[in-house]
């Protein structure tokens, strides 16, 4: 197997997208199966030795690190597109929840604080901020996203002139 040359940027982003999908499609399964085999363990534990016990668990444990990280080595020798898509989920799921996490907490501050001048509205002030910041979550979102999107074109036309002459 040889490694992917991508001959646009347009192809190059397919594939980033399809190892951004690749990455829920390959993990959910996996803590499902990963669950079911880890609730069996102590039903199992009657049947065997300690040793063996704790030795099958540690691989439980580690079998979504292994298939994950086979699946990064393998992406990025061969289809580097791929595994830029498959980090890039890891990257934006961490930011999401972050971004999510200040919120959430400057709201409560914000409504703690005023909750003494306001008293019971504090809740709706809190419903409010909330509100107000997803919403403008949402909309820088949208804004990188398109802005990902399009930058295929302004890659595919370099050195060519520009887009509009």
């Amino acid at each position: 197997m040889k490694r992917k040359v991508y001959a646009t940027s347009r192809e190059r982003k397919a594939d980033q997208i399809k190892g951004f999908w690749a990455f829920p499609i390959v993990n959910v399964p996996l803590w499902i199966v990963s669950q079911m085999i880890y609730s069996q363990l102590p039903t199992r534990v009657a049947m065997t030795d300690l040793s063996s016990f704790m030795l099958i668990r540690g691989l439980v444990s580690a079998l979504p690190w292994l298939v994950n990280g086979i699946v990064l080595v393998l992406a990025f020798l061969f289809r580097p597109g791929f595994g830029v898509g498959y980090v890039a989920f890891i990257a934006i799921a961490i930011t999401v929840v972050t971004a999510l996490s200040v919120l959430f907490v400057a709201a409560c501050f914000v409504s703690v604080l005023s909750s003494a001048v306001i008293g019971p509205l504090a809740i709706a002030l809190f419903v409010v901020l909330m509100s107000g910041g997803l919403y403008y979550l949402a909309i820088f979102a949208h804004r990188l996203f398109r802005d990902w999107q399009s930058s295929h074109e302004n890659i595919s036309h370099e050195g060519g002139g520009s887009k509009n002459g």
